[in-house]
């Protein structure tokens, strides 16, 4: 019930009594640590970003604004949900909140670099987007765009070491070419996969004892010696995302993982393999 009347909540103007109510409702169950049924409730109460993308794109609009355009445009078609800044700030919400929630509810980032990508809030993008990825919270896909190597190595060269897509302009052509080279490192049915690649990398460093995580993470990134000592150290080969879920569900709150624990669970939801009304 409350997660039903929270998502009927969200769809009513603040001030109404009964999304007052349901706020009322959500944190009363939170104080209780019913976590299942009110954290959703309070992530969804307001418009901190609600949905989870696969990409959010970082620009800066007087270089590669008709670029970005079109490549936000392909990437949904391609059934890709992206995060743009002009069709996600709302009037009145703050820019750099929500930057950082799209950030946030992110799988990965899309950078587009650029001749005056290095100034204003770009550049404070790119801080930001540069530390989630060093603390392995989202990856990142450089774009050169109508740059070269050099540049990047003058301006950024925390970038020069991550494999870029280079695009000399916004032509149809170099906009689909941008689009197949993204699908090679992630494509949408991807999803589950990578959520929960996320959630277990940020857990493994605080469960170093721990070897069924370890041995997932071995498998995503294909590493036979840690794989081997996993399973020579007792980790269940049989366990299943679904099961590790379960075990850490409650707990990643205390483990600084609550942004990945965040879009896992309402992917789930949406899915519905958790929750229910």
């Amino acid at each position: 019930m409350i997660v039903r009347d929270l998502l009927i909540a969200k769809q009513i103007e603040t001030n109404d009594s009964r999304a007052r109510q349901a706020k009322d409702q959500a944190l009363y169950y939170l104080s209780l640590n019913k976590y299942e049924e009110s954290l959703f409730g309070i992530i969804v109460w307001r418009s901190p970003v609600t949905a989870i993308f696969d990409f959010c794109i970082s620009y800066k609009r007087r270089d590669s604004e008709s670029f970005v355009a079109k490549l936000t445009a392909e990437l949904k078609v391609r059934q890709y949900d992206v995060w743009l800044d002009n069709q996600e700030i709302l009037p009145g919400e703050s820019i750099l909140a929500s930057i950082e929630n799209g950030m946030k509810s992110s799988i990965d980032a899309v950078v587009v670099l650029s001749r005056n990508y290095f100034d204003g809030w770009s550049e404070y993008e790119r801080r930001a987007i540069f530390g989630l990825m060093t603390s392995k919270k989202l990856r990142i896909v450089p774009i050169w765009y109508q740059l070269d190597f050099s540049d990047i190595q003058c301006s950024a060269p925390m970038f020069a070491d991550i494999k870029a897509i280079s695009v000399p302009d916004d032509t149809d052509s170099h906009v689909m070419a941008t689009c197949d080279s993204i699908a090679t490192s992630y494509r949408p049915e991807q999803r589950r996969s990578r959520l929960f690649e996320l959630f277990f990398r940020c857990l493994s460093p605080n469960f170093p004892e721990d070897w069924d995580l370890k041995l997932f993470l071995a498998v995503i990134d294909n590493d036979l010696e840690l794989a081997k000592k996993a399973c020579d150290s007792g980790a269940d080969v049989s366990i299943t995302d679904a099961a590790l879920w379960n075990r850490y569900n409650r707990l990643a709150f205390d483990c600084g993982c609550f942004d990945e624990w965040r879009k896992l669970f309402l992917y789930l939801s949406e899915c519905g393999e958790i929750g229910g009304v």
